[in-house]
């Protein structure tokens, strides 16, 4: 009588933990609530000379300083030791992803180009 009354027992209780309640109704699809999304924002920051590859291929030696500011623009740094010598640098970061590194020096014989340094420019010639 103990082993039936226990296995009795036993039954009620596991029957009680199945999956057998009834299941609830489908919301309608007007009812569903959709949350806003969070965006990160990220902001574009341009620090320094915005150059064009195809001005700065224009780029000739014996060019005026005047020529050079007409085709290119006034340079990112103007020395006062290296008073000849021209920088154009950008570090910029385009919506917080890419980033664009170059430097491109130009070095005058008084008001004439005499040298163009373009190592610096992989960053300037990928995004063209």
């Amino acid at each position: 009588m103990k082993r039936l009354t226990f296995i009795m027992l036993a039954f009620m209780v596991l029957s009680g933990c199945s999956n057998s309640l009834p299941k609830m109704p489908e919301m309608p699809s007007w009812t569903k609530v959709s949350l806003p999304s969070i965006d990160v924002y990220k902001p574009t920051i341009l620090q320094g000379s915005i150059l064009d590859i195809k001005d700065v291929n224009q780029l000739e030696l014996g060019m005026s300083k005047n020529a050079v500011m007409d085709l290119i623009g006034s340079p990112s740094i103007s020395d006062p030791f290296h008073k000849y010598q021209w920088d154009y640098i950008n570090h910029s970061t385009i919506d917080g992803e890419q980033e664009i590194h170059y430097h491109l020096k130009l070095v005058f014989s008084g008001d004439v180009l005499s040298e163009i340094d373009k190592s610096g420019l992989d960053g300037l010639s990928s995004n063209q």
